[in-house]
């Protein structure tokens, strides 16, 4: 596109789009500022994802924004997908996975030791379907190798969470509230 391309009008209307665009860039630091107070009380490691985050979004906006770029964008963000194999559910799918783990973490914090327990619980259980289906012949033999190395480390970590907390003292009788350790 030249300065003063017939087919997008004059100089002036050129001008007019880089200034239209711009401002619009510029709105992000208004809303990164926003997002950055919102986040202050946060871990620095949870600040700089959200940050990253903040950046890729942004720039996607920006970028489908310019009409000159637009279309381009658009069909590398399809090719991705298609090579990924990615769709609506796959986005729905991570979208839940998002949600539940938020609620875990929270359900985690208020009972870690009952938490460490449903871990061990989940991860024998995984281990379990994933064992019975393995077939060397077939190609998904590897992600169910993997699937068991994985519940083995949620063991692990189930185990730390219970660790973490000890039995309670006799306070009575039939007492099975969990109580953190003093450290």
């Amino acid at each position: 596109m030249t300065f003063a391309d017939s087919s997008t009008g004059s100089a002036a209307h050129f001008i007019l789009s880089i200034l239209v665009h711009s401002a619009a860039m510029l709105m992000g630091l208004p809303i990164y500022i926003f997002v950055n107070n919102r986040t202050t009380k946060l871990p620095k490691h949870w600040q700089q994802l959200i940050f990253a985050a903040f950046v890729i979004f942004w720039s996607i906006v920006n970028t489908l924004f310019w009409q000159q770029t637009r279309l381009r964008t658009m069909h590398d963000i399809q090719s991705i997908a298609g090579f990924m194999n990615w769709g609506v559910f796959n986005l729905l799918a991570a979208v839940a996975v998002f949600a539940v783990g938020w609620l875990a973490y929270k359900g985690k914090k208020a009972h870690q030791f009952r938490y460490g327990v449903v871990e061990i619980l989940v991860a024998v259980v995984t281990a379990m379907i994933s064992a019975s289906g393995i077939d060397f012949a077939r190609p998904d033999t590897f992600t169910r190798v993997a699937t068991i190395i994985g519940c083995v480390y949620i063991v692990s970590r189930g185990l730390e969470n219970m660790e973490k907390y000890e039995a309670p003292k006799s306070q009575g009788m039939g007492t099975k509230d969990v109580v953190p350790q003093t450290r």
